[in-house]
C-alpha cells in the first residue's frame, strides 16, 4: 500500500530563550503569544523561573547550564529555527553556554538580543557579571540588539537619558559587533521613541502612551515580534517597523490586573460569554475579518488593506468631548463605573450623539455623570487619543461656572475635586496630556 503524502505547509520558527512569568504579560508568556500572532511557531527555553505579579518581581530561580543546553538540543532535533530571540538569562554560565551553542549550531540564523538585566518595577534580574557576558559575548553574535535606557548604560558605560544619547548608545553596540541596536525609549520623559541604526542609517519610530501607567511587558513583546518576523523572512528594519505597530496595538488592548497593566497580545476570540461588553463595540481591528490575517495598522491611516486576502478595512476617528472644569486649583474629576478604566478616574465627557454639537454633548455628558451644569462651554483645543473603542478625535471643552448639586451617574461612579499637581491615576492618557497643559497655563499665570 503506498503512503499518502499530505502537502502541508509548515510555519517559520523562532527559537525564544528566556524565562517565565506567571502573570503572562511579559518573559516567555509574552514571547509565544507575540510569536503567535505574527504567526510563527515559538519554541521556548526556559533560562529562569520567576516569581512576579503585573506589578513587581518578587524572587526568581536561575535553569542550570545543563538543562538550558540539553532544551535547546531537544528542539534543534526538530530542525533549526528561522531565528532565535533571548531575553532573560539570569547567570553569565548560562549566557556563555547560549553563545556557545549559537557559535557551533546556529552561526547563521539571525540572533535578536534582548538585554533583559533589571525588571521595569525596577528588581535585578541576573547573578553577578551578567552585563560584561552579555556585552563581550552575545552582543557581536547578535543581529539586533534590543536594550532600554538603562540597559543600554550598563551595556556602553554611558548615560542614555535623551534622544542624542540613545542614538550615540546605539552607535556605540554596534561597535561592539552588533548587527543592529534598536534602543527603547519607553522610559523617556513625555511621549516615547525608538531608535535603531541599521546598515549604517539611523531611524526614529514616534510613540504615544496609550496606558495610564507602566505596562508590564512591553520590552519582551517587542523583541520577540521582531525575530518571529525575521523568521519569516523580513529584514531588520522592516521587521522592527512591522513589530512597533503590533506592539502598539497591544498596547491599546491592554489588560488592567490588580497589580499592574499587562498588554492585549490577541483580540478576544473563542465562544461568547453570557454577558457582553456593550463598551467593546468599537475594538480596534487587529486580525481580517475576512481571512485572519494579522493586520499591521499605520498611525494615521483611516483605510487598510489586508495583506493577504486584499479586504478593505475602515477606521474612522469617533468624535467625542472631554470637560474640564477648574476651580480654585482643583480639577472635575469622575471615577468610571464601567470599562474601559473602571475604577480610574477621568475627565467628565462622552461621544457625541447624531444631530449634537460640540456644545449640546458637553452640556449633557457633563450633567448625566456628574448633576451640574455650567453657565459657559468654550472650545479650548481638539486631542486625538487610541483606546480600547478605537482612535479617537476629542473636543476639549472648558466649563465655566459650575451649577447644581453633585450627583454621581450614567458612567460615573463617584465626583471629586483634585489638586492639579495631585491627581489620581487616569483611564485615558489624553486626558492626563489635557490636565498637563492646563496645569502648565495656570502655573504660567
Amino acid at each position: 500500500m503506498s503512503s499518502i503524502v499530505i502537502d502541508h505547509p509548515s510555519p517559520a520558527v523562532v527559537l525564544l530563550v528566556g524565562g517565565t512569568d506567571p502573570s503572562g504579560g511579559a518573559g516567555l508568556a509574552a514571547d509565544i503569544k507575540a510569536a503567535a500572532a505574527a504567526g510563527v511557531l515559538g519554541e521556548i527555553v526556559v533560562t529562569a523561573v520567576t516569581f512576579q505579579s503585573s506589578g513587581s518581581v518578587e524572587g526568581w530561580e536561575p535553569v542550570s547550564t545543563g538543562a538550558v543546553s540539553r532544551q535547546i538540543e531537544a528542539v534543534l532535533r526538530d530542525g533549526p529555527p528561522g531565528a532565535v530571540k533571548s531575553g532573560m538569562l539570569g547567570s553569565a554560565a548560562v549566557a556563555s553556554e547560549l553563545a556557545g551553542l549559537l557559535r557551533s549550531r546556529l552561526p547563521e540564523v539571525p540572533y535578536v538580543l534582548d538585554p533583559v538585566l533589571v525588571a521595569g518595577s525596577g528588581g535585578s534580574l541576573h547573578e553577578g557579571g551578567m552585563p560584561g557576558m552579555v556585552r563581550d559575548a552575545l552582543v557581536p553574535l547578535s543581529a539586533l540588539c534590543t536594550p532600554n535606557l538603562d540597559e543600554a548604560e550598563a551595556l556602553t558605560g554611558l548615560r542614555v537619558r535623551d534622544r542624542e544619547s540613545m542614538e550615540r548608545a546605539a552607535a556605540r553596540i554596534v561597535e561592539m559587533g552588533a548587527g543592529a541596536a534598536l534602543v527603547k525609549g519607553g522610559h523617556l520623559e513625555g511621549e516615547p521613541a525608538d531608535f535603531l541604526l541599521a546598515g549604517g542609517r539611523g531611524r526614529w519610530f514616534e510613540g504615544r502612551r496609550t496606558c495610564p501607567g507602566k505596562l508590564h511587558g512591553t520590552g519582551c513583546t517587542l523583541a520577540s515580534a521582531t525575530a518571529a518576523r525575521l523568521a519569516a523572512g523580513a529584514g531588520v528594519e522592516e521587521a522592527v517597523e512591522s513589530s512597533l505597530h503590533y506592539l502598539r496595538q497591544a498596547a491599546a488592548g491592554y489588560f488592567i490586573r490588580g497589580a499592574g497593566n499587562v498588554p492585549g497580545h490577541f483580540p478576544p476570540a473563542g465562544p461568547r460569554s453570557g454577558r457582553l461588553d456593550a463598551t467593546a463595540f468599537y475594538s480596534l481591528p487587529r486580525f481580517c475579518s475576512r481571512c485572519g490575517t494579522s493586520l499591521v495598522v499605520e498611525s494615521g491611516v483611516r483605510h487598510y488593506p489586508c495583506p493577504a486576502c486584499g479586504l478593505l478595512h475602515y477606521r474612522n476617528p469617533l468624535p467625542a468631548v472631554t470637560v474640564a472644569a477648574v476651580r480654585d486649583g482643583r480639577i472635575l474629576l469622575v471615577e468610571r463605573a464601567c470599562s474601559p478604566g473602571k475604577g480610574l478616574h477621568c475627565l467628565p465627557g462622552g461621544f457625541l450623539e447624531l444631530g449634537e454639537t460640540v456644545e449640546d454633548c458637553a452640556a449633557r455628558e457633563l450633567a448625566e455623570e456628574t448633576g451640574l451644569s455650567a453657565r459657559s462651554m468654550k472650545l479650548r483645543g481638539v486631542e486625538t487619543d487610541e483606546t480600547e473603542y478605537g482612535g479617537i478625535m476629542l473636543a476639549v471643552m472648558e466649563a465655566g461656572g459650575l451649577e447644581g448639586t453633585p450627583v454621581p451617574g450614567d458612567d460615573a461612579s463617584d465626583i471629586e475635586w483634585f489638586p492639579l499637581d495631585s491627581l489620581p491615576p487616569l483611564a485615558f492618557a489624553a486626558h492626563g496630556r489635557i490636565i498637563e497643559r492646563i496645569r502648565a497655563e495656570r502655573s504660567g499665570e
